[in-house]
């Protein structure tokens, strides 16, 4: 929560990057309370699910770009 203070709370899509506004996560948790109907909250899962592949395909990345800067060799000591 205090994340979503920070950056801004504001629905509106803005030119500029600096400008506040909403992330997925702060829609979710500002809105989930208040999903009336059924398509509002199914409209609140997708965008999880959405938060959560972009989750996935960043770690994804993150993890072939550690495995290509070490060449797939484990770990050493350092004896």
């Amino acid at each position: 929560m205090a994340v979503t203070m920070v950056i801004g709370n504001r629905p509106e899509i803005a030119r500029s990057l600096f400008a506040p506004g909403y992330t997925m996560a702060s829609v979710i948790a500002n809105e989930f309370s208040e999903a009336s109907g059924d398509l509002y909250l199914s409209a609140l899962v997708e965008v999880g699910l959405a938060l959560f592949i972009v989750t996935v395909i960043v770690n994804m990345l993150a993890q072939f770009l550690v495995w290509t800067v070490t060449r797939g060799n484990p770990t050493r000591g350092h004896a």
